[in-house]
């Protein structure tokens, strides 16, 4: 059985010839078993420097009978099985049959390809029938371009017609005829007409006369001497007016003892009920 020894690498009897894309490991082995050697025993031989550095084309060269640089481009050289690409230079120790990425996908839908199911759909604009046959038609909506110009145009005059629409404030009605008020007014009612209207209705709700009656003693057009609230002596008012108090404090407070006796008689209404 031949021995190797630390001298200058010598031709082997025995000679292979070498597979274009065939890694280095898978050639020094065939050489090996033809020459009837360990493998490991001629990769460690080949290594540079001895028994623990990378493999050295040129001791591979020299064993092997053929040149250096035309023995790696042999055993380096591999062809893509995407593309058919040759003579892509492996950059690794590991063996790789694509070239890139894209290639990879391709391969692997040619091995795997999908069941394409058509489905029909219309056009939003025209009607018109389209045939889904890809997973990136799935959101097709249009048969062209003109079509797709027409739905946006169509989509951006919704919006500001919505826009508008919510912008707008309503014109303000009378609370009691419903007529139009003006835009931006703050009245509630058109006419002094509706105003009596509704201070009569707010009246005959709560269950009182449609107007306040006078009191007995009050002569009509006639001004009371003292005030109802503080029994001061009243004033004339300005131009012959009437006046009922004789100042604000006492029309307010006036104000708030009809409002308690109205609650007051309200309660009793409810319990008698």
């Amino acid at each position: 059985m031949p021995t190797l020894d630390h001298r200058p690498p010598a031709q082997l009897p025995m000679q292979v010839r070498p597979v274009a894309g065939e890694r280095a490991k898978s050639y020094v082995e065939r050489l090996a078993t033809a020459n009837h050697l360990k493998a490991s025993l001629l990769w460690s031989y080949l290594c540079e420097p001895l028994h623990r550095g990378p493999l050295s084309w040129d001791r591979l060269a020299a064993v092997s009978g053929r040149e250096s640089a035309n023995l790696r481009e042999i055993i380096d050289r591999t062809q893509c099985i995407g593309c058919g690409k040759i003579e892509f230079f492996q950059k690794t120790n590991r063996f790789r049959q694509i070239c890139s990425p894209a290639c990879r996908q391709k391969a692997h839908r040619r091995r795997k390809p999908r069941p394409r199911k058509q489905q029909t759909t219309e056009c939003q604009n025209c009607g018109e029938i389209l045939v889904l046959t890809s997973r990136g038609d799935k959101l097709r909506r249009w048969c062209s371009q003109a079509c797709r110009q027409k739905g946006h145009q169509q989509r951006q005059h919704e919006q500001a017609a919505a826009l508008a629409e919510a912008l707008t404030i309503p014109e303000p009605t009378c609370d009691a005829c419903e007529a139009p008020l003006g835009r931006g007014s703050r009245r509630r009612w058109c006419s002094r007409r509706c105003i009596n209207w509704a201070y009569t209705r707010r009246r005959i709700d709560r269950g009182e006369t449609p107007w306040p009656a006078r009191a007995p003693d009050s002569a009509r057009g006639r001004q009371a001497a003292t005030c109802p609230v503080c029994s001061s002596p009243m004033e004339k008012g300005p131009a012959n007016k009437i006046r009922v108090t004789c100042s604000s404090a006492c029309r307010n407070r006036l104000y708030r003892l009809r409002k308690k006796e109205r609650a007051n008689r309200d309660n009793e209404t409810r319990e008698n009920q």
